[in-house]
């Protein structure tokens, strides 16, 4: 068993330690394995708790091999079954064996502590039936803990390698919201002495495999409501390999559960959901289709191995769910045929005036060699024309799907309509003797416009000259007033040389004044 020593008033503020391996812990007010502030009759080293052997199981006749020795000056007590307290200073060499739940008082009575065990059992999960891990045991053994080879409800924790298949024992731990972690969680426990808290294992999850498929599992927090807003349609637990532990954990991830035959007998049909989705649940390994059941038909569909690894990695992606198949009505036909003169298709086109036909015929380009090309335009974004020719006119019918109830067909008309004379001549496309295209025939023609480029830009006549309009007469003003600036720069200079001059006759003049 791991062993706790907790304060016996959780509001206290002092800390919890639990005891993982054999040894000697230290109580006391300063440098100690377990410290005690809150009372002042706390001696510096207090009590010494001895661990002589860390078992298993406690039965009524096993000793617990712990035992607490008095070190301090105001005393050492312990409180059994609500009765009065003993001292631990009046029993032999000042000690005395620890039982669980006994209340341990150290000093003057503030600071009381509850000894008690908190059990462990480990759900060994193998990949085949009682695989034997004896340094895996040893480990276990050496904290106190049991193992096991059958989950059962008393089971604490789930020990698994890393991608080990998930089986149907595995999904019952899970729906019991037991945490799956990794062996070496127990390696890294049983090197701790004595700590304030059991080590955290949300560091050492471990990633399974669903049919060949890695996924990372998380801890029951975080799966909770991972599949909230769902509502899954299962078919019979039979036809599922997760079997009857499917539908416990979905529910346990947030989802609502309905079977196929109360979809089928239900009333409101598919709005039993609610503002839910609804999914239908395919069995692993069947096809995707659900024939027996028309309702079916419009709900989206998930793979159970998909659903599982979702609940398992707590989160439930989009993508791995299938759209329901939607029967898809095109407005437009996509083919274009030619059909056959009918007398209505007659009057219509001697009502009709020419400028009123859409699909044009260009002319044929014949050549000496006796290729030709026959061009013609289509409508890409629109409904497709349905050609009709006879006599050399040309007419159309349009197709549409929601005809109007009289079966007459309206005939819009609009001003984008292509139009072309069939009675002018059309060009032949020549080629030369030899069997070549004459791409002189495509010249453009020398026609010119009335705003041309050269009349709008005017160009220079002496390109490499820095301009035309510097004359003779602008060259001889810009040479002037350079002239100009010169004097003035001249005549500035001979003013201030003058100036200074006279201050300086000015001052000798003075001085000899005053000299004499």
């Amino acid at each position: 068993m791991v062993w706790a020593l907790s304060p016996a008033d959780p509001l206290s503020g002092e800390e919890r330690y639990y005891i993982f391996t054999k040894g000697s812990y230290k109580v006391g007010r300063k440098g100690c394995d377990v410290i005690i502030n809150k009372d002042k009759g706390v001696s510096r080293v207090h009590a010494e708790i001895l661990v002589d052997e860390m078992i298993s199981s406690l039965g009524s006749t096993m000793s617990t091999k712990a035992r607490i020795r008095d070190c301090s000056k105001y005393g050492t007590f312990i409180n059994r079954n609500l009765g009065a307290k003993d001292k631990v200073h009046e029993f032999p060499n000042k000690e005395i064996t620890l039982k669980n739940g006994d209340l341990v008082s150290f000093g003057a009575g503030n600071a009381t502590y509850r000894f008690s065990f908190v059990p462990h059992l480990f759900f060994l999960y193998c990949a085949e039936s009682f695989q034997v891990n004896d340094p895996l045991q040893e480990k276990i053994s050496s904290i106190g803990a049991q193992i096991t080879y059958h989950f059962s409800k008393d089971c604490t924790h789930v020990l698994v390698d890393e991608l080990m298949p998930v089986k149907e024992d595995l999904l019952e731990a899970i729906v019991a919201k037991k945490p799956v972690v990794l062996k070496t969680w127990v390696e890294f426990m049983a090197g701790k002495g004595i700590v304030p808290e059991i080590p955290n294992w949300t560091s050492f999850l471990p990633k399974l495999t669903v049919d060949g498929v890695s996924v990372k599992i998380v801890d029951s927090g975080t799966r909770a409501d991972c599949l909230k807003g769902y509502t899954f349609v299962l078919e019979s637990s039979k036809m599922y390999k997760s079997q009857n532990r499917l539908q416990s954990l979905l529910e346990s991830a947030g989802s609502n559960i309905m079977l196929i035959e109360e979809l089928c007998s239900n009333s409101q049909g598919l709005d039993y959901g609610g503002n839910g989705q609804m999914v239908c649940v395919i069995p692993s390994g069947s096809v995707n289709k659900l024939n027996h059941f028309s309702k079916c038909s419009s709900l989206a569909r998930v793979n159970e191995a998909d659903l599982l690894c979702a609940v398992l990695s707590g989160c439930l992606d989009s993508s791995i769910l299938t759209s329901p198949c939607v029967a898809v009505s095109s407005s437009c036909s996509t083919d274009e045929t030619v059909v056959a003169d009918s007398d209505a298709e007659l009057e219509t086109a001697t009502s009709t005036p020419a400028h009123a036909d859409i699909g044009i015929n260009s002319p044929r380009c014949t050549n000496n060699v006796g290729a030709s090309m026959d061009l013609s335009v289509k409508s890409e974004d629109r409904c497709p024309v349905r050609n009709v020719v006879n006599d050399g006119g040309m007419r159309a019918k349009l197709e549409k799907n929601n005809e109007p109830e009289s079966g007459n067909c309206d005939v819009i008309y609009s001003q984008d309509l292509i139009t072309k004379d069939l009675s002018l001549p059309f060009p032949i496309c020549s080629t030369s003797n030899i069997g070549v295209m004459n791409f002189k025939h495509f010249r453009k023609r020398n026609t010119q416009s009335g705003n041309s480029f050269n009349n709008l830009v005017p160009f220079s006549k002496y390109p490499y000259k820095e301009s035309d309009c510097e004359t003779d007469k602008v060259l001889e003003s810009v040479k002037e007033e350079k002239k100009r600036k010169q004097m003035e720069a001249i005549a500035e200079d001979l003013f201030k040389n003058e100036k200074a001059r006279k201050r300086g006759v000015a001052g000798s003049l003075r001085g000899l004044l005053i000299r004499g």
